[in-house]
């Protein structure tokens, strides 16, 4: 992920909003990503050739050549060195025991919760299928809303003016939505309420209940006392 708060310096007090830029890297289709940096255009042309020059694959999930659903980040060292900043000054071997300590409580704490987790989905993965299922329970109520099948796994889903082709068997989405965060979107779950279907098939596994429980089962054990 790129941020903006760097162009202040940059570009002589001309600062991007990390909301426009965090908008640009979200989307979901190359025609949302255009019309975003145009915005971004708006403010120094400049701006637009410095994220060129980097490269949109490196920042934008639209363009990445792997699939990032929610993972906007490409550099973990930098997320590590924010949270150990306060052991820098340590010895080398008190700084890697830090390290080891904070992930032992980081891989604890994830493993508690995922065991507290009584849904299909992992807490954070079904927070967001509730949202989008909101959001589907909206789309039926309006009375300009109709779900029309093209065949047993292509599906339309008109909503006012608005037009959608969510394809089930491939997990495509016209939006981009649905295979980028490869969980049902409002109008995915739309179309699977028409088939009389539910939603697991159509999560990454990773997101499971169960994947998680995997990924955290291997304990960061605790080193023994070195006078012992």
């Amino acid at each position: 992920m790129v941020d903006g708060t760097f162009l202040k310096s940059a570009y002589m007090g001309i600062m991007l909003t990390a909301s426009t830029m965090d908008a640009a890297a979200r989307s979901y289709t190359l025609d949302e990503f255009n019309e975003r940096m145009l915005k971004i255009e708006e403010v120094d042309p400049r701006v637009k050739s410095y994220l060129y020059d980097i490269g949109y694959h490196r920042w934008s999930r639209v363009h990445a050549t792997v699939n990032r659903t929610w993972t906007m980040t490409l550099n973990i060292a930098e997320s590590l060195n924010a949270v150990t900043k306060d052991a820098k000054e340590l010895s080398i071997f008190d700084l890697l025991e830090y390290m080891r300590t904070l992930l032992e409580r980081w891989t604890n704490e994830k493993l508690l919760k995922a065991k507290g987790t009584f849904t299909f989905l992992g807490a954070k993965f079904n927070k967001e299928l509730d949202d989008n299922r909101t959001l589907s329970q909206k789309l039926r109520a309006r009375s300009v809303y109709l779900v029309r099948a093209s065949t047993d796994h292509i599906y339309t889903v008109l909503d006012g003016v608005e037009r959608y082709i969510v394809c089930l068997e491939n997990k495509k989405y016209s939006c981009g939505q649905f295979q980028l965060e490869e969980l049902p979107c409002a109008h995915a779950l739309a179309a699977l309420r028409h088939r009389n279907e539910t939603y697991e098939n159509y999560c990454s596994p990773y997101y499971t209940r169960e994947s998680l429980l995997r990924t955290y089962e291997m304990p960061v054990n605790p080193l023994p006392d070195e006078s012992k």
